[in-house]
């Protein structure tokens, strides 16, 4: 039989329990009468139409909320007699029951160094540097911290470090705390190529890596679902160790960048979703440029999250990383059917840059690229591949992929053809390079060290 009991006696109830947590002879919450009293008020304070999340079938699912809020420790700690403050539990258990059903989002931590504060939008995503106060609001009973095992998202280590939300999955459900297999995908970045790219785009000389992804229900629940983030002991100035730290060593921005940083990752970001939402006018289907981008994006993610440092690539993977590459230019640039894929692929690529000896240098880079990629997809023998070879394909294929975007936003669907063109019209060319040029000197990424 359900208990009733005014909200208003949330402190004496809360004491009452902590004073009797009942305990089963497991050490589990066995839901005597003081538990039921003290979930009947919760009840009370967090109804089911604006807070389904707690609810099952019309009930308050009290397995879910001991297990989601850690209460189930804080019983064991009472009856091991650790000194429990009711005062600031009565105040989490509070705010627990009154906050709005949360928004369930991925988090996904990033090894970049961004400024504290930082706080930007891209299409559904937003790239924040949550400090202590926020991080620690993530989980259910906050000044409960010290009696319960540290969250997966520690305020104590990733507090000031960067991470990239985004709205979970459609059908991704609210953790009820009961056992079940964490997500598994061996690329979890995939469906967050798009972004991932534009943020890596600012700065080639860093790698950007996603350390670990998060199912994040802001002040209710949170589990690390794949990765974990890179944890490193601290030292003083004397070499003595002082404790843990997050190392940030992928991309750094400093405050005076943040405006650029913003600004450049917009553009880039909305040219991106904008190609990608293409769709042909007879069929409704993804247009020609809105599959090459696709094809693209996910070449040269997959090639960038196999480069570490900036520029080193295992041995291993080096010929896998520099197809990535290969496969992603000729996406963008040769997608038209034309014979010669090789050939027109290297012109294509040099008329999206501006100097003379610039389009001689990418034209030879692809080149090179091509003759490397033939003899590994045809088992002939070949030099070893330096990371001199690797970030040379890698910085023109990103340069063409940023190129093309812009070209692609000014030219649609005709943007071969217009390159084409530019190698045999002056005017051609001086409108593909002045519009490019343009957009670059507009929204300038991270100046080369």
């Amino acid at each position: 039989m359900r208990v009733t009991t005014p909200a208003t006696d949330l402190q004496s109830l809360t004491e009452r329990w902590l004073k009797a947590p009942d305990l089963d002879a497991a050490g589990g919450r066995s839901g005597g009468p003081a538990w039921a009293a003290l979930t009947a008020a919760l009840a009370e304070l967090a109804p089911a139409d604006r807070r389904p999340d707690l609810y099952r079938d019309g009930t308050l699912d009290t397995t879910a909320i001991a297990a989601v809020t850690g209460l189930d420790h804080l019983a064991r700690a009472a009856a091991a007699g650790i000194t429990v403050s009711a005062v600031d539990l009565v105040a989490d258990l509070a705010d627990f029951a009154t906050r709005n059903q949360p928004v369930i989002e991925t988090w996904i931590l990033l090894n970049a160094d961004l400024p504290a504060g930082t706080d930007i939008t891209l299409g559904t995503y937003r790239l924040t540097v949550p400090g202590r106060t926020a991080a620690q609001a993530l989980v259910a009973l906050p000044r409960m911290a010290r009696h319960l095992p540290a969250p997966a998202i520690d305020p104590a280590l990733l507090a000031g470090s960067t991470f990239l939300r985004s709205p979970a999955p459609q059908g991704r459900k609210y953790g009820r705390g009961a056992l079940y297999f964490a997500d598994f995908d061996r690329r979890p970045e995939r469906p967050h190529a798009d972004v991932l790219l534009t943020l890596q785009m600012w700065d080639l000389s860093a790698s950007l890596h996603p350390e670990a992804y998060y199912h994040v229900e802001a002040g209710r629940h949170v589990r690390g679902t794949w990765g974990a983030p890179t944890i490193e002991p601290a030292f003083d100035h004397l070499g003595n160790e002082v404790g843990e730290l997050h190392r940030r060593h992928g991309p750094h921005v400093t405050p005076a960048q943040l405006p650029a940083f913003t600004h450049f990752c917009t553009s880039v970001h909305t040219m991106i979703t904008a190609v990608r939402s293409r769709t042909t006018s007879s069929t409704g289907k993804p247009s020609p440029t809105a599959v090459a981008l696709d094809s693209a994006s996910r070449r040269l993610l997959r090639a960038s999250q196999r480069t570490f440092g900036g520029d080193y690539v295992d041995e291993a993977d080096a010929e896998d990383v520099l197809l990535d590459y290969v496969v992603a230019i000729e996406a963008l640039l040769a997608s038209d059917g034309r014979s010669d894929k090789r050939r027109t692929t290297r012109q294509r690529a040099a008329a999206l840059h501006t100097s003379d000896q610039t389009r001689l240098n990418v034209s030879a880079t692809v080149g090179r690229a091509y003759t490397q990629r033939s003899r590994y997809a045809h088992g002939e023998p070949q030099r070893p591949l330096s990371d001199a070879d690797i970030t040379a394909v890698r910085d023109v294929a990103f340069s063409v992929f940023l190129r093309w975007l812009i070209t692609t936003m000014n030219c649609g669907e005709h943007v071969l053809q217009q390159l084409d063109d530019s190698l045999l019209s002056g005017q051609a060319r001086t409108e593909i390079t002045t519009a490019i040029d343009q957009y670059l000197a507009a929204h300038p990424a991270a100046p080369v060290s």
